[in-house]
Formats: structure tokens, sequence, C-alpha cells
């Protein structure tokens, strides 16, 4: 018997097995199945050479509990062990293979890239059924396979500690399209095993769960979900526990970017900015922290980062950066606050139809000489606190579509621009405004303001609006609201 293996246990068999068979059981669990380890989480998976478009793709199959959607869109690194070869190794979940995980049925799959990831394995044989249904392109629906598959003799592999090998068999009892349910007797966490038919033990499942109330396993056809792998495009396929692909459900922003040197923080540390100024009410002024970091994914030049204090390049000139966020994301305030580095920036393409709040999106942004928002939707927004904050080399803004009918915040919103000459405001709605102060604070170059449409009705705080405008005055200025008008 093969070295670490204590003892076979045989349960519930339902049919004869031979010498044979069993020396090929203990050659899966040493080759072909695998323990993972990621973070808090762990599990088991086993490898499998799938179809794929007209090749065949090796792949590690395991349960979505273990390698999940943050997972694959972080680019976490895995490890995985794997009993012949003794050794954790590790692989990383990057652009370069393709991915695809599916919440309702638990299961994901990730491409193996045999030279780069040296792990090591041998690989599971699907079923031939499995394989002749794409190598004949079938038209008729997968479901066909839970007839031939019912009251299939099937086994699922286990293991216990020290390397004791359970083997559960038994039939199948029920299946449901893409689920199988068996009555094997096996223990409990050992979700992302393979389900291997027992007359010529090859793969046709995997095991997610087990119920001792109910007495019953739970499993996934594999097929389905081969069959969704095999029409992935651009590397990434993500299911919701609802079935729903979710990968079309982000909010792509796609801005070209220049730095006047190598470093541009894209998004703070909101626990930092804590440290630096001491702020008691930090939990609450910066409560997003964790949804952006759980909702966003950036890239710069097209490869994906780690949320962080800083990004550094290795030269200088432009750089494309795409954010996605998740559609439910509200919140992009302090999104590139005190990005010193940042020269000009594009967000023609940046979609924010679902923000409510931007406030000090760019504030401290010191180099920044020109921001295009023309098409930035702010029709829900309701804070724009010192939105433009600081921005003291900026000579223009395009703000000619920005919708403000349901803005309450506008204070300090110009504080600062000492380079602005003008400032386009001829559709900006103020009617629900109750915050004014500070709002064109210091603003020392601006020499004319066309503020004919502005409502100062709801306004409570208007402290220092011009306060520092040294080139403003009554002459200079069209303003209809006396409220407003005192100020100057």
């Amino acid at each position: 018997m093969a070295e670490g293996i204590k003892e076979l246990y045989l349960r519930s068999l339902p049919e004869p097995i031979t010498l044979k068979a069993t020396e090929k059981i203990i050659d899966q669990m040493n080759n072909d199945i695998c323990r993972i380890y990621n973070n808090n989480r762990n599990g088991f998976g086993f490898f499998v050479k799938i179809p794929y478009k007209k090749n065949i793709l090796p792949v590690l199959i395991t349960s979505n509990h273990v390698i999940n959607i943050d997972d694959i869109l972080n680019n976490s690194i895995i490890s995985i062990y794997i009993n012949n070869d003794k050794k954790i190794k590790t692989i990383k979940l990057d652009n370069n293979r393709k991915k695809y995980t599916n919440e309702k049925y638990d299961i994901t799959i990730i491409e193996i890239k045999e030279n780069e990831d040296k792990l090591n394995n041998k690989y599971l044989e699907l079923d031939d059924e499995i394989i002749n249904y794409f190598k004949s392109n079938k038209n008729e629906k997968l479901n066909y396979l839970n007839y031939i598959y019912s009251n299939e003799s099937i086994y699922i592999l286990n293991y216990l500690k020290d390397n004791d090998i359970i083997v559960s068999y038994g039939k199948l009892s029920y299946l449901n399209n893409n689920e199988l349910y068996s009555q094997c007797n096996i223990n409990e966490n050992s979700s992302g095993l393979p389900i291997l038919l027992t007359n010529n033990q090859k793969l046709i499942g995997m095991h997610n769960s087990t119920s001792k109330k109910f007495k019953y396993n739970k499993g996934s056809l594999l097929i389905y979900s081969i069959a969704k792998f095999s029409k992935i495009k651009n590397n990434l396929l993500l299911i919701n526990k609802n079935g729903e692909q979710i990968i079309n459900n982000y909010i792509i922003g796609e801005f070209n970017i220049k730095m006047v040197n190598h470093n541009i923080r894209i998004i703070n540390s909101y626990e930092q900015v804590y440290r630096e100024y001491n702020l008691i009410d930090y939990k609450k002024e910066y409560e997003n922290e964790k949804e952006i970091k759980d909702n966003c994914e950036i890239r710069i030049n097209d490869e994906l980062i780690p949320f962080s204090y800083f990004y550094t390049f290795d030269g200088f000139g432009k750089y494309k950066i795409k954010y996605s966020f998740r559609k439910n994301i509200t919140n992009i305030n302090y999104m590139f606050y005190k990005c010193p580095s940042l020269a000009n920036i594009d967000l023609s393409n940046f979609n924010s139809s679902n923000v409510i709040n931007m406030s000090k999106m760019f504030d401290g942004c010191l180099s920044l000489t020109n921001i295009n928002l023309f098409n930035f939707n702010t029709d829900i927004v309701t804070n724009m606190n010192g939105v433009f904050r600081g921005c003291s080399s900026l000579i223009k803004i395009n703000l000619s579509n920005f919708k403000t009918n349901f803005v309450q915040n506008m204070s300090y919103m110009f504080f600062g621009c000492y380079s602005l000459k003008n400032i386009d405001l001829s559709n900006f709605n103020t009617n629900n405004v109750t915050d004014m102060s500070h709002m064109f604070n210091y603003c020392t170059s601006l020499s004319n303001l066309n503020l004919t449409n502005f409502n100062a009705d709801n306004v409570i705080d208007m402290r220092d609006i011009f306060f520092g405008c040294i080139k403003l005055n009554k002459n200079n200025i069209i303003v209809n609201d006396q409220k407003i008008l005192k100020q100057l």
C-alpha cells in the first residue's frame, strides 16, 4: 500500500470492487486530489482535463466557498498540497488563466498553467458521456444526462486525519439538472471532492455538502459548469447565488492620467487620514473604505493591482487607469484625495450614475491642471463638499453637464483653487443646498462669475463663501439672489 496511507475503508459497497480498482483509487488520492489553503478557508480540489472550445484544458476544480469571487477579482495566491509531492505550492489567480465560479452551485474552475505552476499532479478522467457531448456538438438539453446517470453506482473519495482514506460508495438517488444527490456515507467538511462512477472510475461530479438530518449528499454534475466554462470570454465568468452572470454587473470607469513624477495616490487609506488629522469621528467620516475595497477593482495599463495607498511606476508619462465598480456602489468620496503627482485626468468615459457622495474627490490634487467631467453623471449626487478643494493648479474644468438638483452640501467646493479663472455654473441647481460655506474661498484668480441660476432660499450656512476672492466684486459677478449678493 502506498506510503502515508494507513488503511482503506470501504463503506456500503453496492457491488464488488477489484484489487486493480483499489489501487487506482489510492493513485487518484495521491496524484489527482489536493488540499487547498486560502487564508482562513481551506478545502479540497481535484485536477482534470476538460474540453475547452476545440482543445483540452487542464484545470483545478473546487468549491466556491474555498475559492470565491473576491479571490478571483483580487488575483489571490492559493496554496496547494498534493500527497505525492509532500510540498505546499502556490498558484496566483492572475489574468493569464481562465477562471469560472458559480456561487449558486458552489463550484470554481481555475485553469492550470503546467509550465508555470509545476504542481506535480496528474488528472482524473472525465466520463465518456461528458466527452462525447462536446465531441458530437449535441444540441439536446444537458438534462438528458440525468436519465443516463440516475441509479448509477458512485464513490466519493475523502481523507481522514493522518492520511487515512475513506471511499464512500452509494447510488445516485436523484438528479435535477446541475444538482445530484446520493446516499453515500461520507464525513462532513469534505466538499470539493470528486464524484466518480464505480464501473469505470471516471469523473462525473463534485461533492458539495452533507446533510446528516436528511441523510443525503449533494453535489454538482460537472457537465453544466464545463459547458459554461467552455464559453468564457475575457478569461473570466462569475455567477452569483441566484444563478445570474455578474461579470456585466460592473460600472467601468476608464481614464488616462499624466503624472509629474513616479508616485500617484489613487485611493487613500482612511486610517492614515485619521492618524494625520486625529479625527475623532473617523469611523463615521470614512466608513466607505470597506465599500470601495469590496466593490472595486483597479487596473493600471490593464494590469490588476490591489487596493493600496500609493502606486509606484517605473517611468513617466500617461497611464491608463480602469476602475470597475459593482453597480451598487454609491460613494466615491476621497477617490483621488491627496494625489499630489496627478497632472491631468480625463474622466469622459467614467460611469457614475449610481454615485450619491463625491465629497473631497479631488481634494489636495496640487498638480492637477485640467479635469474633463463633461460626461460625469451627477443626477443623484447629494454631497459635493470639497470636491475640488486644494486643486491649486487647476486652470480649466468642464462642469457644463453637472446636474445638482439633489445636492445639499457645496461647502469648500472650490476652496483654494488659486489658478481657476472662470467656472461655468450655468446648469447648477441649488434649490436643495443648505451649506455653501467657503465655496469659493481663496479662488484668487477668479475674475468673473455667473450665478444667475443660484437660489439660496434653503441655505443655512454661507460663511466666507467669497473670502479671499480678491478679483471678484459686485461688478463682475452676476447674481439674482440677494442673500448671495450680500456676501460680496
